[in-house]
């Protein structure tokens, strides 16, 4: 007869069920955790060779006999949980003893057999021996080896989804061999010979690399629990091969209100857009155990309309919500996804393989932005190598670079990743590798601006612009109300990649372009950028201080203008004295929401942080501004700082490097 599956708990120092090795699942972040489940799902899928990955996720009910060693487990819930008191001299913190009661509440829930348990499975090459080794460690071996997936330490994210912090792993290969596996983590106690670790793992014995350098015993296929051997099962007859994550006391990731449909469909739309974009991924959601509850099925025409409704999100949006970590902003996934929808589509070579690069011409979402994905999946923005600063001469353009699944660049690209994917570390990399890679981003970088024109630097700058006394502690608020306006003028000319934070400002006079060719001062110096009259761009603008480093613009223009451009900024004078003075100064901006009578008006963060953009701009129409800022260190004992907007239009394309005149 097999074994009963049963839960080993290793030799280990005492920990407490908030302490440093139990922190990482303390914290509820769906955003993570279901990013990590489903990139696992994709990657598994690419090494089997599968397209489309699918994933399922289903929530159940379930009672105490679907709790594999639901005694053991009890019995070290209940020593951890007297033996940190004892040490807490009775009484347990108030974050620990949170955690307890909810694990108490979940046990109660399962004794009465309304528990709920979220499982999600998928097509991709399964688990073996190697592979679940993988798993229950760092995942160091699998990600490297390209060979299934990176699981590790990212995949445990799931356990803060689970009020019992126990999670089942199952799989079964293309020979039908089937191998599973859980993993849990309490707090440490005390045994009768030593003290036993926080981690419990359902394996037949944890070996520790003592036997050939295995770690545990894996039960044989007879003693894996029911409840997993089911899932396996339906994975089997309805795939072939693949693997199944199951969460136990499923905790709606601390948001009972919210549907787990519209966390997946949000989260898949914002990370996985080029997956779904190519219809390399397809996910279903299962919620037939709540009342009312269906399936639901996340296709391409879902992820474009969710990212058609969020185009003008930013990231301040999501605050104090569900998706408060989810990265990129609404904003910039749709961009992405307008890219990779409507964009031209090349493959570059370079020495480590291919890349297909996405190029939208101007970007969609206004600003330069470079999103690198790898295998469907959206990794960073912020790619070593390859910043947003390289392109300030060229026009704004939107690139998504995607490394040939299999290729020398896409396993750097995969090793290089953070432990959440969602970073680039060259760190990780080996000397040679890193040159490598820097290499071929290189010559990416190089491609790109070979096919991006450069822009014409045309800013404009209002002489009659209000400067506005904040001394920016909130004592505004709603109370304080600003009326007076600053006056149409004709705006002087000025050259933007001169008038960067920090640079000297190179200004024209207006008059200038009223001056003819037989003038020494033009006839003396090479033409290099076309002659431009200066034009009247009215306006008017309030500044309305919100807190430190919060401030409110109001702003009336005078004509239309598909694109126009603003940034705060310090007044060389910085306060009402003109006793101390700084150097003029822009602020970088934070992020920037806009609300006006239309509904219209898009607004967002320039490339390089200091640059606002309001987009769809309509004449004599009011729009209020919300602006989140970093104030300057030099600010800092300044009680009354001055702030003036500058307000210009967007620059234009520049063909061959000379300036448009059109």
């Amino acid at each position: 007869m097999a074994k009963k599956a049963t839960l080993e708990f290793g030799v280990g120092g005492m920990s407490g069920f908030v302490g440093q090795r139990t922190a990482p699942y303390n914290d509820r972040r769906p955003a993570r955790v279901i990013r990590e489940l489903l990139q696992n799902s994709l990657d598994a899928a690419a090494a089997a060779d599968e397209r489309p990955a699918r994933v399922r996720f289903r929530v159940t009910m379930i009672g105490p006999k679907d709790v594999p060693d639901i005694k053991g487990y009890k019995s070290a819930f209940k020593t951890a949980v007297k033996h940190n008191e004892k040490r807490a001299s009775g009484r347990l913190p108030d974050p620990e003893q949170h955690v307890v009661d909810n694990i108490q509440a979940a046990l109660d829930c399962i004794a009465k057999k309304n528990g709920y348990m979220l499982s999600v499975m998928d097509n991709g090459i399964g688990l073996d021996e190697s592979r679940m080794t993988s798993l229950l460690g760092d995942g160091s071996s699998a990600k490297q080896s390209d060979s299934a997936g990176s699981y590790g330490v990212g995949h445990f994210a799931a356990v803060s989804a689970s009020d019992l912090r126990y999670l089942l792993y199952g799989g079964v290969s293309g020979n039908g061999s089937r191998i599973a596996s859980g993993y849990t983590v309490l707090a440490g106690r005390y045994g009768d010979d030593f003290p036993y670790s926080a981690e419990g793992y359902l394996v037949e014995k944890i070996l520790g690399g003592a036997r050939d350098g295995k770690l545990y015993k894996f039960f044989d296929r007879t003693a894996i629990p029911h409840i997993v051997c089911r899932a396996l099962n339906e994975i089997e007859n309805k795939w072939r091969h693949g693997s199944v994550v199951m969460i136990l006391g499923f905790n709606h990731f601390g948001w009972p209100n919210e549907r787990l449909r519209d966390i997946v469909q949000t989260v898949t739309a914002y990370n996985f857009s080029a997956a779904l974009h190519d219809e390399e991924l397809a996910v279903e959601v299962d919620e037939r155990a709540f009342e009312g509850g269906e399936i639901t099925r996340i296709g391409k025409m879902d992820v474009e309309e969710i990212l058609e409704s969020h185009r003008d999100r930013q990231r301040s949006f999501r605050k104090k919500t569900i998706f408060a970590e989810l990265r990129p902003s609404g904003q910039n996934a749709w961009g992405a996804w307008k890219t990779l929808s409507d964009g031209s589509l090349d493959p570059v070579e370079t020495d480590l393989g291919s890349v297909d690069i996405a190029l939208a011409i101007p970007a969609p979402a206004g600003s330069t932005r470079l999103d690198l994905f790898r295998n469907g999946m959206w990794i960073t923005d912020e790619i070593p190598r390859l910043r947003r600063s390289e392109f300030t001469d060229q026009c704004p353009f939107h690139a998504v670079l995607r490394p040939r699944l299999g290729s020398e660049l896409h396993r750097l690209v995969r090793k290089a990743e953070g432990p959440m994917h969602d970073s680039l570390d060259f760190g990780l990399l080996s000397t040679e590798e890193g040159k490598k890679l820097t290499t071929a981003l290189r010559l990416v970088g190089n491609w790109i601006k070979d096919r991006v024109p450069k822009i014409n630097d045309e800013e404009y700058t209002p002489e009659g612009f209000l400067p506005v006394f904040s001394d920016g502690n909130g004592l505004g608020g709603e109370s304080r109300q600003y009326t007076v306006w600053g006056a149409p003028v004709v705006l002087r000319r000025l050259n933007v990649n001169r008038a960067r934070p920090g640079g000297t400002r190179a200004e024209t006079d207006p008059d200038e372009a009223d001056r003819t060719p037989d003038k020494p001062s033009v006839a003396a110096r090479p033409r290099t950028r076309g002659a431009m009259r200066a034009q009247p761009l009215p306006f008017r603008s309030t500044v309305v201080p919100m807190g430190r480093r919060r401030h409110g613009i109001e702003i009336v223009c005078g004509e239309v203008g598909e694109e126009i451009m603003m940034r705060l900024r310090v007044d060389e004078n910085v306060d009402a004295t003109c006793e101390r003075v700084l150097q003029d100064e822009y602020l970088a901006i934070a992020s920037v929401a806009v609300e006006d009578a239309t509904g219209r008006i898009q607004a967002d963060v320039g490339s390089d942080g200091t640059e606002m953009r309001l987009r769809g701009v309509q004449a004599n129409t009011t729009y209020r501004l919300t602006v989140e800022h970093d104030r300057p260190v030099d600010l800092e004992a300044v009680s009354a700082p001055v702030f003036r907007v500058d307000l210009y239009k967007a620059p234009r394309v520049v063909k061959g490097g000379t300036g448009d005149d059109s």
